[in-house]
């Protein structure tokens, strides 16, 4: 149930060709996801406006016009809605946000987000989420209420003093530390397009889009029963998938993780709906066992830094 009154989704574009079109050329042309008569139906629920007013389907197009469309709100899959804020002022917010709740909106998700908590209960005409945590992960993130708080977080998160920690369960039993240096990359081998791999490489970039990535790990814990790690890892660098992919390629898998973890395979079932019983048991956890844990950063405005912590979720083990 949502816990606040739903944002109405408006997709908005300025026609800014040269010449005249007809509005439903242009909308069958530009937005192809409806047809010609997908579209006239769309006009004819006046859910079209152009400059602020109802469209017609025989109406023109002219430079400078401004198009809005309200699509028809869709059911959207359950989130959790356990937030905790730790930390609020006037410019600054952290929360340590659940599992199954994506930051921004995409796909199936636009009121179930963060970003519409934050704009719908926090009452902030813009948040500025400035450390971007997947849907399925949990853990600290903090959120600036102006763009000047938001360059000053992003400034703060480049420096090397910064302090990033996680904790993450995987499979095996993983060595005592280890210093993960190398590049992050496409992994060409895969079906999923978006997945990436680590290369532990200290010389030149092996490929022009490389990134390079630096994770400090540590096992605090082993369970032999279940030959699980619980890790500590410490981000030198800020990539996207940069823990996931690292932890993959090394071979201790993330639980729960679809795209990185045993079987890849899991993602792609997951995408379609046809997740089994037999990948959860793959799986071994609900989601991703990923928990960003804690945070020291020093903003160029202030003489002390700024230290935060989001415990451990309940079902992580003791």
């Amino acid at each position: 149930m949502l816990p606040f009154p739903a944002i109405k989704r408006v997709i908005a574009s300025q026609f800014s060709a040269a010449e005249p079109v007809l509005l439903l050329h242009y909308l069958s042309q530009r937005f192809s996801y409806l047809d010609p008569a997908g579209w006239h139906e769309q006009l004819k629920l006046e859910r079209l406006l152009i400059n602020g007013s109802p469209a017609k389907a025989e109406q023109w197009l002219r430079p400078g016009d401004q198009i809005e469309f309200m699509p028809r709100t869709l059911p959207e899959p359950a989130v959790s809605w356990k937030l905790e804020q730790l930390f609020d002022d006037e410019r600054l917010l952290v929360l340590h946000k659940p599992a199954n709740l994506p930051c921004h909106p995409s796909g199936a998700f636009f009121n179930h987000t963060l970003w519409a908590w934050l704009k719908q209960i926090k009452k902030m005409p813009k948040p500025y989420i400035c450390n971007r945590l997947d849907r399925e992960s949990s853990g600290l993130l903090i959120v600036a209420k102006n763009k000047a708080c938001a360059r000053l977080i992003g400034e703060a998160l480049q420096k090397p003093d910064t302090l990033r920690v996680y904790r993450v369960l995987v499979h095996g039993c993983f060595p005592s530390s280890l210093e993960a240096q190398g590049w992050l990359l496409s992994d060409t081998h895969s079906s999923v397009r978006k997945k990436m791999r680590f290369v532990a490489c200290k010389q030149g970039k092996p490929e022009e889009n490389a990134k390079w990535v630096h994770t400090s790990l540590q096992c605090l814990d082993y369970d032999a029963e279940r030959d699980v790690s619980d890790l500590q890892a410490i981000l030198h660098s800020g990539r996207t998938h940069q823990i996931r992919a690292t932890l993959c390629s090394l071979g201790y898998p993330v639980l729960g993780d679809k795209l990185y973890g045993l079987d890849e395979g899991c993602f792609l079932r997951f995408a379609q709906g046809k997740l089994s019983t037999e990948d959860e048991k793959i799986l071994q956890w609900p989601r991703q066992a990923l928990h960003a844990w804690k945070i020291k950063l020093q903003l160029a405005d202030q003489t002390t830094p700024c230290c935060f912590e989001a415990s451990l979720p309940e079902e992580w083990p003791p």
